[in-house]
């Protein structure tokens, strides 16, 4: 959801702050106060391009900057990213009059990309400046398959498609390495012998190291060990005088009982610097110079290292490599064969897509004019009277085709004018006209996900009726998201759950755009103005205050 919006010399703005809450907020004002000022700046903020004339006439530069909570799919997007995750998502736009612009996400720069593909996670604009997902195809996909409700069968195919993918991954793997020639098999085959005869051990490489340091060194040890025998068992060493503190010690503690605990450590001590003159006599007993085993260390060392230099790999990569040549061999060995395995399996997972993917597609088709007739119903009633609605479903041949969504494609074809052909939705409809297709399918499906909705003169060319139709349904869209709405109709504006109120002025010379929320009582004045433009007289007020007791009444207020 958007919390807030902060512009800063940007077009007529020179200054604005505002903050949106959730319902429906709408936007009104005179014809070129600058109501799709706001529109613009926010679709800036997803990455829309920029130019130097949108910088107000004497600043040097302009900067937005927007907060929305985030989300499931922002969180999931921002991991994709390496990004952390935020509650609050801050998006900073910077358009100097000079330079390239710059785009900022909680204080870290990103790409126009990374700003769109972040912005369709959070915001939907619809209408004459329209980023409108609903033009995409796999949007329009999707949509038919909420209305279908599709959701566990496409759940199933995302699985059998990343089975059958892995499958032919595998299958294309065995293939590239059946067809190797017969030169690099007979060099693998050489590799696995040289390694065999190594005959590699886990750990030897340090083992040896450690050995070759200790035979190495055997005089050095021999000179410490002896010094320590000569400081502990010498006729001054440490042994006799420990025995001679515990004789004294054992005499004093026969008139004082308190020295027992200390007598018992000395004895410990005793007892213990024993043990290590008789482990030391051991050790020098078995300690001698063994050259012979000294060079086989050093051989044995030389041939490790050649291989790991030949190898490119440390001991434990060249047990890596004997484990994939061996596992490799073993399989030709056997009699097995690899590829056909590997075959066996793509074909199965190629028939269980299959299947999956053509049951899906019978119940794509069998949902599409069903949801075709009620969305034409729902736009008809919105003020486009001939509207005639086509959802044209296509199953596309081939494995090329093949996606976790199946293979179909579908566009929304329309046509809104008697005696005109049908045509694709993105190529036939006005701004308005799409906005308005896009509320009835927002209304029509419950559509969740996108938490905000932007609605640029959705009203345009409808009035009466129409129009009165149209404030309640963005008004009952407004108890599940947040919906922001640029109107010109009276019937749209009365049913907003806040009311917003664009208004240009002359300032030190300069044009200016500002926008206020209004009261209860501003905002009927505002109502009054859009019933009776520049005649209102106390009819007009009536019928404002009319207009907007009603609207509460809807939807339970």
């Amino acid at each position: 959801m958007l919390l807030d919006l902060q512009i800063r010399d940007f077009a007529l703005i020179r200054s604005l702050d505002i903050s949106l809450g959730s319902g429906l907020t709408v936007l009104t004002g005179e014809t070129g106060a600058g109501k799709s000022i706001l529109i613009d700046a926010i679709a800036l903020l997803l990455g829309d391009k920029g130019t130097p004339q949108m910088v107000r006439h004497g600043a040097k530069q302009a900067e937005i900057l927007g907060s929305f909570s985030g989300n499931e799919a922002t969180d999931r997007w921002l991991e994709e990213q390496g990004l952390p995750a935020e509650d609050t998502l801050i998006l900073r736009r910077i358009l100097p009059l000079q330079g390239r612009s710059r785009l900022f996400l909680n204080g870290r720069a990103i790409s126009s990309q990374q700003a769109r593909e972040l912005g369709g996670l959070l915001l939907d604009i619809l209408g004459q400046h329209a980023h409108l997902q609903l033009l995409k195809p796999e949007r329009q996909l999707a949509l038919l398959d909420r209305f279908a409700d599709s959701e566990a069968t496409l759940t199933q195919l995302a699985a059998l498609w990343r089975q059958w993918r892995d499958a032919l991954q595998h299958w294309q793997e065995r293939q590239a390495a059946q067809s190797q020639d017969a030169s690099q098999r007979e060099w693998r085959q050489f590799l696995l012998q040289e390694l065999r005869q190594a005959k590699l051990r886990p750990g030897e490489w340090e083992e040896l190291q450690d050995e070759e340091r200790r035979l190495a060194a055997v005089e050095q040890i021999r000179a410490g060990v002896d010094q320590a025998l000569l400081a502990l068992d010498s006729d001054d060493g440490a042994l006799r005088r420990l025995g001679e503190a515990q004789r004294g010690l054992q005499q004093a503690r026969q008139k004082d009982a308190r020295l027992q605990e200390t007598t018992t450590l000395l004895e410990e001590a005793t007892i213990q610097a024993g043990a290590v003159v008789e482990e030391l006599r051991g050790y020098l007993h078995q300690l001698e110079a063994d050259p012979e085993r000294l060079e086989s260390i050093a051989r044995r060392l030389q041939e490790l290292q050649d291989l790991q230099r030949k190898h490119r790999r440390d001991l434990d990569g060249l047990l890596a490599l004997l484990a994939e040549l061996e596992e490799e061999f073993t399989a030709a060995e056997g009699g097995g064969d690899p590829l056909a395995e590997a075959a066996a399996k793509l074909e199965q997972h190629r028939r269980q897509y299959a299947a999956a993917a053509a049951a899906l597609s019978r119940t794509r088709a069998a949902a599409a004019p069903k949801l075709a007739q009620a969305l034409q119903e729902q736009v008809r009633a919105l003020g486009m009277q001939h509207a005639v609605v086509e959802l044209r479903l296509e199953a596309q041949s081939g494995e090329a085709h093949w996606r976790a969504q199946g293979w179909d494609v579908l566009q929304i074809w329309i046509s809104v004018n008697p005696g005109h052909p049908a045509q694709p939705l993105a190529e036939v409809a006005s701004g308005g006209e799409l906005a308005r297709v896009s509320l009835a399918l927002q209304v029509l499906l419950q559509l969740e996900g996108i938490e905000t909705l932007i609605f640029d003169e959705v009203d345009v060319g409808v009035g009466g009726a129409v129009a009165e139709r149209i404030g309640r349904l963005l008004r009952q869209l407004g108890r599940t998201h947040q919906v922001l709405c640029v109107t010109h109709l009276p019937q749209v504006a009365a049913h907003g759950h806040q009311h917003l109120l664009v208004e240009k002025s002359v300032q030190d010379g300069q044009t200016e755009s500002r926008i206020r929320l209004l009261d209860a009582q501003t905002r009927s004045d505002e109502i009054a103005r859009m019933l009776g433009g520049s005649k209102i007289d106390a009819s007009i007020h009536a019928a404002a205050h009319k207009l907007l007791a009603d609207a509460s009444q809807d939807l339970g207020g």
